[in-house]
């Protein structure tokens, strides 16, 4: 369920989402925050067969259901254990320059685990010891396959950590330089 294009209708949909996550089983739980607060789940289930006073009425009570479902199934396939995920590299302290013209994220890596609801372990690749391996949600990113056919995208460039935990390179020649004053 997403906004429109104008992003003009959030408003309406904010109260639905709100709803079905507060009504989703949590993973670390078992249970929905609204079950944990309140001792029972909360049922929205529309009887289309009652005469409402408009048919505008109508068609948005007989479509709640699919729309409650939905987000449902988009909540608990957000990301999961064995799926491949970007790392956010904004706190990952690289040697490059810029950040602007950095990688904004580093991978993909598989998820091989999920201490609790809001934080996963990433199976990192030896070159990145030196890095915490549980990330916040807010930290990844779903990978995505290219949609192109025969296509590859080209690996990012390795990020190597020192002893310290601070990342380096290998420089092959320096091209130019500026002094600040």
């Amino acid at each position: 369920m997403y906004c429109t294009y104008q992003q003009d209708n959030w408003d309406i949909l904010l109260p639905l989402a709100e709803f079905t996550y507060n009504n989703a089983p949590n993973a670390s739980t078992g249970v929905s925050p609204f079950f944990a607060n309140k001792g029972y789940h909360l049922n929205i289930t529309v009887h289309p067969e009652y005469h409402l006073a408009s048919q505008k009425a109508h068609n948005y009570v007989s479509n709640l259901d699919d729309v409650h479902q939905f987000l449902c199934d988009e909540i608990k396939a957000a990301q999961e254990v064995g799926q491949q995920v970007y790392i956010l590299a904004k706190h990952i302290k690289m040697t490059q320059l810029t950040k602007e013209l950095s990688e904004k994220y580093l991978g993909s890596y598989t998820i091989i685990a999920q201490p609790s609801s809001n934080a996963f372990t990433i199976q990192l690749p030896d070159y990145l010891s030196g890095i915490h391996s549980i990330f916040h949600i807010f930290q990844l990113k779903l990978f995505h396959p290219s949609e192109i056919p025969n296509c590859t995208e080209p690996p990012p460039p390795l990020v190597e950590i020192d002893d310290e935990g601070e990342p380096y390179y290998e420089i092959s020649e320096i091209l130019d330089s500026k002094l600040d004053q």
